[in-house]
């Protein structure tokens, strides 16, 4: 089975990376994508067909869209495939015909300035229409055949001096070709079955820029000697009159002109297949449900579940306080579950989408600090750069709208007494006003000094001498740690668990003894 490794996200998330990121409701950061571990679920939920459908997106999941939790134009985009259905099955074959492994670069044509055409692209007319008088005259005068000569040669220097660029660049003017002929075909299609798209570029004259696109294709080989010859007439006729170099400089005008025209065609396509995705990942798991929008600071969660988890037990919370700490022994589901709850709201807020029985919500940026680790190459300790998280969380802006923050294990790069200290006067801070803020900790002390917080755990038990975890989340404070229970399982040596253990015993005593 293929893993998330297998998927080129350096070129999948080029669309992103080169999109205009102002206006959006929250860029999520490269940390929070991380601490989420969505490169395995992006692999997931990937139903998209085409590579402009799968940059979309991701793009998608990583730009959350202003405006309503449940994005209405997505759901009725959908609803118009369900009613649809001949359309839809059109569309996947059109679609189907885009699906090539090497169609990432394609966003560049409109997300990148267009090179201006050079001085001598009117001396290179001139010599193509020299060239062809020159052809024509040597029919009717024979001393017309030595300067035809001479031009066609020099235009065959041209020619394979300007080829390079065309050929670098062929591969994606192909494809650019491919995509607009495939939208308009498609937009042709929906106003014929009378289906009204959300997003519908404006019909525009297109027509010669598919034709010059399409000139400048890649010639295909294998198609025996007969298609081979023709292909090698096609290519002298081309160099003799700079038809490719011409029409190379041509496109690429018009590309800058239209280039506002090309981006909607992309995006109608990238979208189409983002919604048929999305459609398909609703179908084949009958466990994701539609999210709610609530307008208060409220989180409520029911059967929630992780989907790269076969068989997982699904748990329920309501958050309806700032602030909730969860307790937990070791391997106990802590650190999964905050990743439930991240996952849950950022695709509720992206793709219409939970992995839940329910879930009722507001609309809110979310921030994490789940994977810290020693900088080695700042020279940045574990606890300093677990400090800096925590400082940027510190400064979320709470006049614009809900904050979720999530924190695993907060401050467990320091020792204990200092840990306690500063841990309950962040965790504080961070829980007023506009934001919820969900910890995890081993710390059961940590609980005296969060007053206002509620609290939740998870435990394991001991059966039949090894110690096994349920994964459920039960309300209150865990009362027992499971430490020597993993290091009796991991094969401890017996004196070494048995003088654990008896000094454990003494500071309960005395523990209990000073209360």
């Amino acid at each position: 089975m293929k893993k998330s490794n297998d998927l080129d996200f350096e070129r999948i998330s080029k669309y992103y990376q080169q999109n205009d990121k102002t206006g959006f409701f929250q860029n999520i950061s490269s940390k929070l994508w991380n601490d989420l571990g969505l490169d395995e679920v992006f692999f997931k939920i990937d139903h998209t067909i085409t590579k402009y459908g799968q940059q979309y997106l991701y793009s998608s999941l990583r730009l959350v869209k202003q405006g309503s939790l449940v994005d209405k134009n997505l759901e009725l985009t959908i609803q118009a495939f369900e009613q649809n259905p001949k359309f839809e099955s059109f569309l996947m074959s059109k679609l189907d015909g885009l699906a090539k492994n090497d169609s990432y670069f394609l966003c560049n044509v409109f997300q990148r300035e267009t090179p201006k055409n050079p001085w001598f692209i009117l001396v290179f007319y001139f010599l193509s229409a020299l060239s062809f008088i020159g052809v024509v005259a040597s029919f009717i005068t024979q001393s017309m055949i030595f300067p035809a000569i001479l031009l066609i040669t020099s235009n065959f220097i041209i020619h394979y001096w300007s080829k390079l660029n065309v050929s670098l660049e062929s591969g994606t003017f192909g494809q650019l070709g491919e995509m607009l002929a495939t939208s308009q075909i498609i937009l042709k299609e929906s106003k014929k079955q009378k289906i009204t798209l959300t997003k519908q570029p404006k019909t525009e004259s297109l027509g010669s820029l598919i034709f010059k696109a399409s000139v400048l294709k890649p010639r295909m080989k294998g198609f025996g000697e007969l298609a081979e010859l023709a292909g090698y007439i096609s290519e002298l006729i081309k160099a003799a009159f700079l038809i490719e170099t011409l029409f190379y400089y041509s496109l690429l005008k018009d590309i800058g002109e239209k280039r506002s025209a090309i981006e909607k065609n992309f995006e109608l396509i990238a979208y189409l297949d983002f919604a048929l995705s999305v459609r398909e990942l609703k179908n084949s798991d009958p466990s994701i449900t539609l999210p709610s929008e609530n307008d208060t600071l409220e989180i409520n969660g029911k059967g929630m579940f992780h989907p790269l988890l076969s068989d997982a037990i699904r748990n329920s919370i309501q958050v309806n306080q700032n602030g909730v700490l969860i307790t937990g022994a070791n391997m106990s589901g802590k650190s999964t579950f905050l990743r439930i709850i991240g996952l849950n709201c950022l695709l509720a807020q992206t793709i219409n989408s939970v992995f839940a029985a329910e879930m009722i919500l507001p609309k809110l940026r979310i921030y994490s600090s789940i994977q810290t680790f020693d900088e080695l190459e700042s020279d940045k300790s574990y606890f300093y750069s677990e400090a800096e998280t925590m400082k940027e969380m510190l400064a979320v802006d709470n006049e614009q709208g809900f904050n979720l923050l999530l924190i695993d294990e907060i401050f467990k790069g320091t020792n204990s007494r200092e840990r306690l200290v500063i841990s309950s006067e962040v965790l504080q801070t961070l829980a007023q006003e506009n934001s919820i803020v969900i910890a995890t900790t081993h710390d059961l002390e940590l609980v005296d000094g969060l007053p206002d917080f509620m609290f939740f755990y998870f435990t394991g038990e001991d059966v039949s001498g090894k110690y096994q975890y349920d994964f459920r989340l039960r309300s209150g404070v865990l009362d027992s740690t499971n430490a020597v229970f993993v290091l009796r399982d991991m094969g401890y040596p017996e004196e070494v668990l048995d003088k654990i253990s008896g000094r454990l015993n003494k500071c309960e005593k005395l523990e209990k003894d000073d209360s």
